[in-house]
Formats: structure tokens, C-alpha cells, sequence
């Protein structure tokens, strides 16, 4: 007599040919039939979206603060101005960007370039990895994003109060 594994079930019964059509379909929509290039382009199509969006709508026009941090505290967060800066970007003014937020302003078309990278390597079929950054990398951006918090909050020579968001003041 044959022994059968306990963990498989026993499908003796169902005669064969009769099994669920739904449940073979599912087999074939796993990852690997579709495109490579499909997760990238749906994070440039929503990042294009949004930025689209901002430069539409100018968060510069009500002269109302969105940051939280500003309305609550009074006090500019490590992203306050990105929104603005984000439109000056899509307008093509780097250093009106700047003026806003300057990190913003750095990141963003970092961020572009890996994204055209990622979207070349899906098409070539390679795979896209972005290393992982050591502990001492994240040590010294948390201190840069921290240091330069607390810059732009404390005034001072006008290389100092030019890090602050502006619009506000």
C-alpha cells in the first residue's frame, strides 16, 4: 500500500479533467508574465502625477503655510518648502528651488536620474538594485538633515537665513 504525505491532500476523488478553471488561471498571472518594465513606469506615471499637480496648483499662491510643523510650531521641518520647490523645479528654476528648500531641490533630480536608470535596466531586462548604504552614510545624513534643521531655524548671517523656506518670515 502506498503511503501518502499527510500534508498533501488527497485529490483521488475528482476525476481527472475536472479540475477549477479559476485556480489554473491564477498560476498564470504571476509576476513573471508581466512586463519588466511595468513597476517603473507606474512610479514615474504617480510621481509625474503629483508633479504635475504641484505645478498647477502653485502652493505659493494662498501664502497659507501646509507644513504642519510651521503652522503648529512655527518652525520649518527638514521639508518645509518642498512643495514649492517642487514647482520651481517643473518650471525649470533651479535656484528659486533652492531658495525654497535646498535639499529638495538636490534630491529630486537625483531621485529622476535613478528613476530613468531603473526604467533603462527594466527595459534591457537586468535586474535593478540600489545598494544598500552603510551605517555610517545614514549617521552622517541624519546629522546633515538635523544640522541643517536647526540652521534653518535660527536666522543669522544671510547664508544662514537663506536656508529658511522664505515665503513666511
Amino acid at each position: 500500500m502506498d503511503q501518502q504525505d499527510p500534508q498533501i491532500p488527497d485529490d483521488s476523488n475528482e476525476p481527472p479533467g475536472l479540475s477549477d478553471p479559476a485556480a489554473d488561471s491564477e498560476v498564470l498571472l504571476d509576476s513573471a508574465a508581466q512586463p519588466v518594465w511595468r513597476t517603473p513606469l507606474i512610479a514615474g506615471v504617480a510621481a509625474a502625477c503629483g508633479c504635475v499637480a504641484i505645478a498647477v496648483v502653485n502652493p505659493t499662491d494662498t501664502g497659507v503655510p501646509i507644513c504642519w510643523s510651521r503652522a503648529v510650531f512655527g518652525i520649518d521641518c527638514p521639508l518645509c518648502g518642498g512643495l514649492r520647490a517642487t514647482n520651481s523645479l517643473m518650471r525649470g528654476r533651479f535656484l528659486e528651488a533652492a531658495d525654497h528648500n535646498v535639499l529638495v531641490a538636490i534630491a529630486l533630480p537625483i531621485v529622476a536620474v535613478i528613476w530613468v536608470i531603473w526604467v533603462a535596466m527594466a527595459i534591457a531586462g537586468r535586474p535593478f538594485r540600489i545598494p544598500k548604504p552603510p551605517t555610517w552614510l545614514i549617521a552622517v545624513l541624519a546629522v546633515l538633515v538635523a544640522s541643517f534643521t536647526v540652521l534653518r531655524n535660527t536666522g543669522g548671517p544671510a547664508w544662514v537665513d537663506w536656508l529658511a523656506s522664505g515665503t513666511y518670515r
